[in-house]
């Protein structure tokens, strides 16, 4: 490790708390440094270990190799976070002061990822934060190479204090955004808040509190739909948080009957994704429908994220049309129309046409052209 300049690398760790695009050179200099191949960077919960990590940057040597890893399931079956947590060892440990021998090579992640991609060894460290978050630094190295040695962890407790208080920083200049974006929204009326793949609030305006009888309110900062229906679209739209292709999740909840409703949108925190604090962090917004006229095929699609032909049998339902009546008008079969029906009422979280048209009935007609 001669010939390192720890207080330039120091000092990139710093500049990358306040710009985050920084983060992936920052670890793949300190990789570089320990001789691993790559780094990660990982947020999750404090509460019991569920397999769920709330944002992840990589340096640009081992993203290919983490980007499989966490397209799989991997990371609910090994044990390698849970007993690093366990450990709760203030500094980098190796996998031979967690596992034995024997673990090690019949862990899922050892044999399933870490053996496929050329991986031998691993260390890694986890740092807590005030906002109850976990965040862990994790690297690789090469088969070949020898494990990570007790003067190798040294080495790299070395950059921990440092990597701890950058975290922290952002981590404040995080929940200031998540701040700003949901009393934002209070300004013109609409309730919100910033919500975390794992279903933890990090901020939320009065307008959102006040909603008890929509939100149910959780131990450890989460939050429940009380409509389940609507609960269980908000646990997939929470799931797949930083899918680009699902940039927004809209859907119903009942409060008293079919027809008082409020339609719900998640929607992708806006930033960089490579910015470990907003990677997996949403907003959820409420829009409360009221007056009975029907709605524009514009207002329909943008409410419920419908597609073009979901909209135009949305429309149809909140005519009163059946599915014969809107077959015909569009020249389509039954089979055809009943699948986009199905569609429609997953998508607004609604059981049968009769409860979706009550729904659209109750959705103010906006001066929007179709």
């Amino acid at each position: 490790m001669t010939g390192i300049d720890f207080e330039q690398i120091v000092d990139r760790i710093h500049e990358a708390a306040t710009v985050p695009e920084l983060w992936p050179d920052v670890l793949q200099q300190i990789a570089h440094a320990a001789g691993a191949h790559g780094m990660v960077m990982i947020t999750t919960d404090s509460d019991q270990w569920s397999g769920v990590w709330n944002g992840v940057v990589t340096s640009p040597s081992i993203r290919e190799a983490f980007s499989a890893f966490l397209r799989s399931d991997l990371s609910s079956r090994t044990e390698t976070t849970p007993r690093l947590l366990a450990l709760d060892h203030p500094g980098f440990v190796g996998e031979q002061e967690v596992f034995s021998p024997e673990e090690w090579d019949r862990d899922p992640y050892r044999v399933e990822w870490n053996k496929k991609w050329g991986f031998e060894h691993a260390c890694a460290t986890a740092v807590r934060s005030p906002s109850g978050e976990i965040i862990v630094f994790h690297m690789e190295r090469l088969a070949g190479r020898p494990a990570f040695s007790r003067q190798d962890l040294d080495f790299l407790d070395r950059f921990r204090p440092h990597l701890a208080r950058a975290a922290l920083l952002s981590t404040r200049w995080r929940l200031t955004r998540m701040r700003a974006a949901t009393e934002a929204l209070s300004l013109v009326g609409l309730p919100a808040l910033a919500i975390t793949r794992s279903g933890r609030v990090l901020a939320a305006n009065a307008l959102i509190e006040a909603m008890t009888d929509v939100l149910q309110w959780l131990p450890k900062d989460r939050i429940a739909i009380r409509d389940r229906a609507a609960d269980t679209l908000l646990r997939a739209g929470l799931a797949q948080l930083d899918a680009p292709d699902k940039a927004v999740c809209s859907f119903a909840a009942r409060r008293t009957s079919d027809l008082d409703r409020v339609v719900l949108h998640l929607v992708a925190m806006p930033g960089e994704a490579r910015d470990l604090f907003d990677g997996a962090v949403g907003l959820l917004i409420a829009t409360p429908v009221a007056a009975s006229q029907a709605p524009s095929l514009a207002l329909i699609r943008g409410l419920f994220d419908l597609t073009p032909s979901e909209a135009r049998v949305a429309r149809g339902i909140a005519q009163g049309q059946t599915i014969g009546d809107i077959a015909a008008h569009h020249g389509l079969s039954r089979e055809t129309i009943r699948t986009q029906v199905k569609a429609v009422l997953a998508k607004t979280g609604t059981r049968n046409q009769k409860s979706a048209a009550a729904l659209f009935g109750a959705i103010p007609k906006l001066p929007l052209r179709d």
